[in-house]
């Protein structure tokens, strides 16, 4: 089955063929199929050589077959399909620039791995016509969501759609990889990533959280106002790769230059001005409810806030804490809300957490120096994700700098003191419970005296559901209000469980919208 390309990338490539073939190499990754393509042709599964660099692909294929490959290209996407090459390419570009950092990724794989989830909505259309119905609102959302989506439609997905088409090394094993990170129910689990430095699998590895994170780093230059995806693509960043936040915002703003620069030489820039023009929007966050229980909670919450109180936030996955954070930091009343809003998660190991809360000297151990968290967040607030996951080793060190009001950074032996900081701690768990069976450090507890919220599941408020559905559709502008109308679906609204709270009333409201658009 012969596989689409984009006609501005073709042109492009024709054109410099035709006057100059030597500059070929740097233009060839930036369509999708065609860098598929030749990839696929020089690593054949019989072949014994493996080639993954752009410029040894040209030289080995020379230019009489490149020549064919682009040239018999008679198949395009349609000029309304510009929104998935700019998502492709950005998330090629953000990988890339990840591999500068790390001299162990080689930088075209790399920018190939970044060319995967692109590939996959490709693959999808191409066996699916009617997948171009709704490719663009799936180019939207997070690679989970889609795989969910795309199964309860079309039983397949577009991992799996790339492992049907990239059966050649190495990308194989980075396809294998994906395919057990996101499993066919929507669920996303990267134990599987967990490989010894240098070890074999580091390599598939390595490439495909590469992929994982450069997805949410391009919706998050794209979609600024519809998706959370730049506080999921800075926290990935150090879970993944350990990177710091200021480091991965430069990622992004460096790879939308570099995207600006590659839309010029294939004359798109018109067409994708938006993307730059609305990079990082700011947003308002909100916090409501029609359960009025619930509803005076949250106000004696908001007024624990103003007064300037230490806050712990807990309750089942995706019920809505990190929104309640944000909401209570931009709250009228809060006396810090011109501060910064600073986020850190803490479910890694306790030498990452030194580093990250603590800070380096410079020099020690050959490495850059770095200010700690608690440096930065000094006069703002501090929101610890994961809270009850911290290690307890680290809670003992975290302990001990807040009792005694000062730390070391990491080889420093000068002592640096912690200044005015608020903290908004959140987690799934009910910590007082976890001290109690000695699983959490309770003079810690102690030491933050945080008042303590849950947030409760959407089950146990059933008003909100319909609420949330109606902020849900207006957000994503799904014209969808006559389909959940239907007895049937208020039926379910009404008494789902929804185990995942806020994600499964989600996905139901966009597998309502895909549904409309498909059939």
């Amino acid at each position: 089955m012969s596989l689409p390309v984009f006609k501005h990338t073709i042109s492009k490539l024709r054109e410099i063929l035709i006057e100059d073939s030597n500059k070929v190499s740097d233009y060839i990754r930036y369509d999708p199929i065609i860098a598929y393509i030749l990839l696929r042709e020089v690593n054949k599964p019989a072949s014994k050589i493996e080639i993954t660099d752009f410029s040894q692909i040209v030289t080995y294929l020379g230019t009489k077959k490149l020549e064919e490959i682009i040239i018999e290209r008679d198949l395009f996407l349609e000029e309304e399909d510009l929104q998935i090459w700019i998502y492709g390419v950005l998330s090629a570009e953000i990988c890339f620039s990840f591999a500068l950092r790390f001299a162990y990724i080689h930088k075209d794989e790399a920018f190939f791995a970044g060319l995967l989830p692109c590939l996959g909505l490709i693959f999808m259309m191409n066996e699916f016509p009617k997948y171009r119905r709704i490719i663009h609102f799936l180019v939207k959302l997070p690679i989970e969501d889609r795989v969910f989506l795309e199964e309860a439609v079309f039983g397949t997905n577009n991992i799996e759609a790339l492992k049907r088409n990239i059966i050649f090394l190495p990308f194989k094993e980075v396809v294998n990889t994906l395919s057990k990170i996101f499993t066919k129910d929507g669920r996303k689990d990267i134990s599987h990533c967990i490989a010894p430095f240098g070890s074999t699998i580091q390599r598939s590895c390595n490439l495909a959280l590469l992929s994982d994170l450069s997805a949410y780093g391009a919706q998050a230059l794209m979609f600024p106002s519809v998706i959370d995806n730049k506080e999921l693509f800075l926290e990935l960043s150090k879970r993944y790769f350990r990177v710091k936040e200021s480091d991965s915002l430069e990622i992004l703003q460096t790879s939308m230059d570099r995207f600006l620069k590659v839309a010029e030489q294939f004359n798109v820039t018109e067409e994708i001005r938006f993307s730059a023009d609305r990079f990082y929007e700011l947003r308002r966050f909100k916090f409501e409810t029609k359960n009025s229980t619930f509803a005076k909670m949250l106000q004696n919450l908001f007024k624990e806030n103003a007064s300037n109180r230490n806050i712990y936030i807990y309750g089942e996955t995706a019920t809505g804490k990190r929104l309640l954070a944000a909401a209570l930091h931009l709250s009228e009343d809060n006396p810090r809300r011109d501060k910064p809003l600073i986020m850190i998660f803490s479910d890694v190991d306790v030498e990452t957490l030194e580093e990250e809360f603590f800070g380096i000297k410079e020099g020690y151990l050959g490495r850059k120096g770095k200010k700690g968290i608690l440096e930065i967040a000094q006069g703002a607030t501090l929101v610890i994700k994961e809270f009850d996951r911290m290690p307890i080793e680290f809670q003992e060190k975290l302990k001990k700098a807040l009792k005694t009001g000062i730390y070391y950074r990491m080889g420093e032996i000068e002592a640096t003191e912690i200044k005015d900081i608020k903290f908004i701690l959140i987690g799934k768990e009910d910590i007082r419970v976890k001290a109690a069976a000695g699983e959490f450090s309770a003079e810690l507890i102690n030491l933050l005296n945080p008042v303590f919220f849950k947030i409760p599941p959407l089950r146990e408020r059933r008003e909100d559901v319909f609420y949330i559905a109606e902020q849900i559709i207006k957000k994503y502008h799904l014209p969808i209000e006559e389909s959940i109308s239907s007895q049937e679906v208020l039926e379910k609204l009404r008494k789902d469980s929804f185990p995942n709270n806020l994600k499964d009333l989600k996905r139901l409201l966009f597998l309502f919208y895909i549904q409309r658009l498909l059939f």
